[in-house]
């Protein structure tokens, strides 16, 4: 049901009732359908013995349960196995997540489930915006076994608006011809697919474009990026209306109110953890850990306390838009990061120093190698000024990292890691990712 608007929030009303429900209603809701998820979860041999260690009585119900991995799901999901897969199974459809080579790892949605995602998606997007009759450019990934194009379309489609399923294979001429003559006003998409696509704007002429709007998923928008669609492109509004994973499901949204990483929880829908592993204890507010997820409406293949792979940490305070569900916000992937002999470089260190290079872009990629018994850093970014400039913005952003990172140029003095390489291309020169258009941020050679 829908919710009219609350008191003390200005022009803005909620999308359904949950999201203003008293925390000891939430609790007790939340509690109620845990126990009822695991024993439908315990109808799997696999979870039988696992889910020993739940403990419904506890503030903390699933600390004794082992956690759910990657690995995981593509030994017990087709093509290889069976183990998640509930007896007596309805129709599905069959998406494939992580990478492209190997053996495949797939998450099955049955129909219904598919369209329980429309609650979730439809509550994020009204969170930050999105209205009837806004002209609404979809850029997210299709085809491929690629889940979120088919979910935001039927979202964009539920919420009355003027849908353009371009999807990111389109030519970005023909996106900016018709966004021109159909007066588009927001744009969502993978956030590098977007830039991109503007970028190709850039050359062909902003004169009659306007977007207002940007509603992105899939990867982390950093500070770099987000001052070159405000100051090149001109886009005042940009928040990511859901944050979940093709694995598990939708886990949270922001509202115009939240700063960039900080998310409301579906906790209505995802029983979410966050997590000190090395303690093996919870985290508090403030303490940063690895999120775990529970997805509630996964009844096809039940999803029990899988680790996501992000770091996470729950923040005290209330959101000012009214809104009760708890916020939390994302620190970036675990696997984010290098180790450069005995330096652990993350790649928001990357991010802020090229934020500090005026005429780098935020595409950028950092990469270990080694070579002869030695770590080498290689750092790749793009820029849309002329090649002349490239070696001058290399020095520039070697400078930086090492200034910003004295532990690694300590190691780079004594002679413990090789000199860092810094590459500075054109724009649409990194690696992106052939089925996503993702650009592939981290490699490590190991």
């Amino acid at each position: 049901d829908r919710m009219g608007p609350m008191t003390g929030r200005k022009n803005e009303d909620f999308f359904d009732p949950w999201e203003a429900a008293p925390e000891r209603t939430r609790a007790r809701e939340r509690a109620r359908r845990l126990a009822e998820y695991v024993r439908h979860a315990r109808g799997l041999g696999f979870y039988r013995e696992r889910l020993a260690g739940f403990d419904p009585r506890s503030e903390h119900p699933l600390l004794e349960v082992p956690p759910l991995r990657s690995e995981d799901l593509r030994r017990l999901l087709p093509p290889a196995g069976k183990g998640l897969l509930t007896p007596r199974n309805p129709g599905y459809t069959v998406f494939q997540s992580g990478g492209t080579t190997g053996s495949p790892k797939t998450s099955l949605f049955s129909h219904a489930e598919m369209e329980a995602l429309e609650l979730p998606n439809r509550r994020g997007f009204h969170a930050v915006g999105l209205r009837r009759g806004d002209r609404v450019a979809n850029l997210f990934a299709v085809g491929q076994l690629y889940m979120t194009f088919l979910h935001i379309h039927r979202a964009l489609e539920a919420s009355d608006c003027v849908n353009f399923p371009f999807s990111n294979n389109t030519p970005p001429e023909f996106v900016h011809s018709l966004s021109r003559l159909f007066r588009v006003n927001v744009m969502t998409g993978i956030s590098s697919v977007v830039l991109q696509c503007l970028r190709s704007w850039a050359k062909l002429g902003l004169k009659g474009a306007r977007i207002e709007r940007l509603y992105y998923g899939g990867e982390h928008l950093y500070d770099a990026d987000r001052d070159e669609l405000r100051e090149r492109f001109g886009i005042r509004k940009v928040f990511a209306p859901g944050y979940g994973t093709v694995d598990t499901w939708y886990i949270g949204y922001q509202c115009s109110a939240c700063a960039p990483g900080v998310f409301h929880a579906h906790d209505d829908q995802c029983f979410m953890e966050i997590v000190d592993e090395g303690a093996k204890r919870p985290c508090g507010p403030g303490q940063e850990g690895m999120l775990y997820a529970t997805a509630l409406p996964r009844r096809l293949t039940p999803i029990v306390r899988y680790r996501v792979g992000d770091r996470a940490r729950w923040l005290p305070d209330p959101c000012p838009c009214g809104r009760t569900t708890p916020l939390f916000e994302l620190l970036g992937r675990g696997d984010d990061v290098l180790r450069i002999g005995y330096d652990s470089v993350d790649y928001a260190c990357l991010q802020d120093c090229v934020r500090r290079v005026r005429g780098l872009s935020g595409a950028a990629q950092m990469q270990k190698k080694r070579e002869k018994g030695r770590d080498r850093l290689i750092l790749r970014v793009e820029s849309a000024l002329p090649a002349s400039s490239r070696r001058r913005l290399g020095r520039a952003l070697e400078g930086e990292m090492l200034s910003r990172r004295p532990t690694l140029s300590k190691l780079l003095a004594q002679g413990g890691i090789h000199p860092l390489r810094v590459e500075v291309g054109a724009e649409g020169s990194l690696a992106r990712n052939p089925r996503t258009g993702k650009l592939v941020r981290v490699i490590d050679d190991r």
